[in-house]
């Protein structure tokens, strides 16, 4: 099953934010939010927070599993709303958050958004104002945060999204949490999207097959939706036969076609036929689209 609406999905996973745009709460003896979204999920996650029987004091810790602007850009006031909690995130994603433009393209990104989403009054009654990230702890591959009661979160890498990327597991609920590592659901959630290996492809595919290997009857992306039960057991491996689908799909374009730009062109006005996302336009989608072209080709 397919859960794309956010709200409880156990007893120990609160699925939060949007469902275009989603972040988790992970709950032990302690608790651990799992993704960074962006600042137009937080009216939501005002709401969200608000009607929760919660104490919130437990959550100790948050996880950026890339450095992507849409999965940071609600940290600054997560940060300010629960300020004892620690950030975590990878090696790279520390070295990327240091670096001045890309803070001022995050919260470039992020305002831009509130305003064409019309919640520019929002902006300023929240203070959504992305002001940095301070890594607090970086995290590796089998690192592992405890949050008691037999909950623990075990960090995988998984470059090739990024170079960045972390996934996280939790072996007592057999819940994975890929973060954009793997294909995620489309808008309508009838199939997975087109993989995005923006970093390497060689890479997504050997981070999805680890992923794949692990046990799963909870698959949370912080895209579209939440796998459970059933179809949560085989949703990675689905994932890795997309994107060898998808790689053939792509060499069979070019050699057809013979230029990058217009493969690209055509893949992503495709891909944007099965998406209604407000975090790309047609002409970002492009430039995504020629990156993953260009990884696959070599």
């Amino acid at each position: 099953m397919l859960i794309q609406e956010p709200g409880k999905i156990t007893d120990r996973i609160d699925f939060l934010g949007t469902h275009k745009n989603g972040l988790f709460l992970l709950k032990g003896e302690e608790a651990m939010i799992i993704g960074g979204g962006m600042s137009w999920t937080v009216p939501s996650l005002e709401r969200q927070f608000s009607a929760m029987d919660f104490d919130f004091k437990k959550i100790g810790y948050l996880v950026i599993p890339h450095s992507h602007f849409d999965h940071c850009g609600a940290v600054s006031y997560l940060k300010r709303k629960f300020p004892s909690m620690q950030i975590l995130a990878s090696a790279y994603s520390k070295e990327v958050f240091s670096k001045e433009k890309v803070v001022n393209f995050i919260a470039t990104a992020n305002k831009e958004r509130m305003e064409k989403l019309g919640l520019g009054n929002e902006y300023e009654r929240l203070n959504l104002q992305f002001d940095g990230i301070q890594v607090d702890r970086v995290m590796a591959e089998d690192d592992i945060i405890d949050l008691g009661d037999g909950i623990q979160a075990q960090f995988i890498e998984t470059p090739g999204h990024t170079k960045c990327s972390l996934a996280v597991y939790v072996p007592r609920l057999k819940a994975m949490f890929p973060s954009d590592s793997a294909p995620f659901p489309t808008e309508d959630g009838s199939e997975l999207s087109p993989p995005s290996p923006q970093y390497d492809f060689s890479l997504y595919l050997e981070s999805l097959r680890k992923l794949a290997a692990c046990e799963v009857e909870v698959c949370s992306f912080e895209h579209h939706g939440v796998f459970v039960g059933d179809q949560a057991k085989n949703i990675l491996q689905q994932g890795l036969e997309r994107t060898e689908e998808f790689k053939n799909y792509v060499v069979e374009q070019y050699q057809h076609i013979g230029d990058v730009d217009k493969v690209a062109q055509k893949l992503a006005a495709e891909a944007m036929e099965t998406t209604e996302s407000p975090l790309l336009t047609l002409e970002l989608q492009i430039s995504v689209t020629k990156t993953v072209i260009r990884n696959i080709l070599g």
